[in-house]
């Protein structure tokens, strides 16, 4: 069952938290239009808060970057609102909120940046599926029996383009969010002008809150991939039955932790134990953790690994994993690292750092028994953390377990920041597999 944990360091496997204005759960998921931005940017977005006083923040937006276009919740007006990945501004200023071009860039106006608008209205489908609390691996080990269920949910969204409209049944592609709870909208306009629904499953918020962040005060609930893993092939079966579509043709992609829940959907030791009726037909992991097994058995269906030799997530462990799969003789299971480029190298906006640190000896590694290990190359350093009581329990040898936290909850500032070349060589494979996997297979 999903655990309470009370930390005083960073928890594992974490991404930077945003904020904004005006919360995302204000505007309406239909998508009415969307914008294209004509070159690098800095926004100043000020508003009126509660207590009557202005506040102020930032929008960095980056060129060729993809803005949609939705209405707000509760107002009859036609009151607009842009959406980026992380922020959302309106359209036209108002007396209570305005955004304007910084003045290092001339006088240029909103609309002069943002250009290129297309209307895109977006049918949007809530998906409900039963699903269940889990932790982490060795609570995959024993069953589900034992677990609460929950109701999980998502949105799925049908392209309405009119090069779309005779389409009978989409394929369609899962978005997985990362630590944060949000995903990189590019891809998801991009799939929807490749006439491809999408699905992205609410994976933290059907369990209470939005992120896996945490008050350092507080107690905290930390939701681990294979949750998202069991949440993605629950609703994966849901899916499939819907008459809209195509059940042969469903890809997932994810973010940081949700690309490595990616990556577990196609692992049998989640599979044997979740037992889906329906498998993915395509999964891409973008900068992913990656966690070892003794059960090395997989779907057939190909993966792509994406990440950058910089990334504080380490790559080697991710080559390792495919090293694996290639001694199965699955040669549909791939890695590309691309060089001088770290985690989240397809967010637009400015630079930021992570306060965190993993090495590339943490190598969390389940056995055929369920129980969970951190094995560095060094074997007299093998900690069972199973036996432990857990990552926070005090059952083993203590020189061992701080060995093992140290390399696996490290502390430490890691840079983050777009890398254009990267990002456009990522477009380039995602599409390629999109149109061989989900749309001419």
């Amino acid at each position: 069952m999903i655990k309470t944990i009370k930390l005083s360091f960073v928890l594992l496997f974490l991404s930077t938290i945003y904020s904004h204005a005006v919360p995302f759960k204000w505007l309406k998921n239909e998508i009415l239009e969307v914008c294209r931005v004509n070159q690098d940017v800095k926004l100043d977005n000020t508003w009126v808060e509660d207590n009557g006083k202005w506040a102020w923040n930032s929008i960095n937006l980056s060129k060729g970057e993809l803005l949609s276009v939705h209405l707000r919740k509760g107002k009859k007006t036609n009151w607009r609102w842009y959406a980026t990945y992380s922020d959302s501004f309106p359209v036209k200023s108002t007396k209570s909120h305005k955004v304007t071009v910084n003045k290092n860039y001339g006088d240029k106006k909103v609309n002069e940046v943002i250009t290129d608008c297309k209307k895109a209205k977006s049918k949007v489908k809530k998906i409900k599926f039963n699903t269940n609390d889990i932790f982490i691996q060795d609570d995959m080990f024993d069953g589900l029996e034992d677990n609460k269920k929950i109701k999980g949910f998502g949105n799925l969204i049908f392209p309405v383009q009119k090069k779309c409209k005779d389409i009978k049944k989409y394929p369609v592609m899962f978005l997985i969010h990362h630590s944060g709870g949000k995903i990189m909208t590019d891809y998801k306009h991009i799939l929807h002008d490749m006439c491809i629904a999408t699905f992205e499953p609410f994976i933290f918020k059907a369990r209470g809150y939005d992120s896996n962040f945490y008050d350092r005060s507080k107690e905290i609930s930390w939701t681990s991939p294979h949750v998202g893993a069991l949440d993605s092939l629950r609703a994966l079966d849901v899916l499939s039955k819907n008459k809209s579509i195509e059940p042969t043709k469903i890809g997932i992609m994810g973010w940081s932790w949700g690309g490595t829940v990616a990556i577990e959907t196609q692992n049998y030791f989640n599979l044997d134990v979740i037992k889906p009726k329906n498998n993915f037909k395509l999964h891409l992991a973008l900068y992913p953790f990656c966690y070892h097994y003794e059960n090395t058995k997989t779907t057939d269906a190909p993966l792509f690994i994406l990440m950058g030799d910089k990334d504080y997530l380490p790559h080697n462990l991710c080559e390792e994993y495919i090293m694996t799969q290639k001694d199965l003789k699955k040669t549909n299971k791939q890695i590309i690292v691309f060089k001088n480029t770290t985690h989240f190298y397809d967010k637009t906006g400015s630079n930021f750092e992570d306060g965190i640190k993993i090495s590339s000896e943490c190598r969390v590694y389940t056995d055929n028994n369920g129980q969970i290990w951190v094995r560095p190359k060094d074997k007299s350093k093998w900690f069972n953390i199973s036996a432990n009581g857990g990552w926070f329990g005090n059952k083993g040898d203590k020189k061992l377990y701080d060995h093992s936290m140290k390399i696996c909850w490290g502390y430490g500032s890691s840079l983050n920041k777009k890398n254009q070349n990267a990002y456009e060589k990522t477009l380039k494979i995602f599409k390629a597999n999109v149109n061989k996997y989900l749309i001419n297979s």
